[in-house]
């Protein structure tokens, strides 16, 4: 069965995206002090630039410029799971500290994450945000 989902990241780390997949997503489980588990690519069945995530970012940039359709292979599925199952299944107590907050933005429900490297040979195209684009309309450019 072939599984669509999109990836949403800035201007400054598409490029990396494209040649090298993403492979420096993490799950952040504080704050203060920082501290995060790598090794965790963030994807969604949402495909709207409207992610409610994103517009409580504190980062200075905009993490919903790009938006990348990816199609997981089977033989690779086994390292992807649903994020609300994944919390409700794990032992570790820094994630399921993180998700109360985490599940406050957005919809959790469609989120997903893959452990390990998500190839770029499973991206099927890159759209830009058409907030972004002088003519408001969105932009194919992969």
């Amino acid at each position: 069965m072939r599984i669509k989902l999109y990836h949403f990241t800035s201007r400054h780390h598409i490029r990396g995206c494209i040649k090298e997949g993403l492979k420096f997503g993490h799950i952040p489980v504080s704050i203060d002090p920082p501290k995060i588990i790598p090794g965790y690519q963030w994807l969604t069945k949402n495909k709207s630039f409207e992610q409610e995530w994103e517009k409580y970012s504190s980062l200075k940039y905009r993490r919903n410029y790009y938006q990348i359709t990816i199609i997981i292979p089977k033989k690779y599925q086994k390292n992807l799971y649903k994020w609300l199952f994944f919390c409700k299944n794990t032992t570790n107590p820094e994630i399921i500290n993180a998700s109360k907050t985490l599940n406050m933005f957005g919809d959790p429900h469609k989120w997903y994450i893959y452990r390990g490297i998500v190839s770029p040979d499973w991206f099927v195209k890159v759209n830009i945000n058409p907030e972004y684009t002088k003519s408001g309309r969105g932009l194919r450019i992969w």
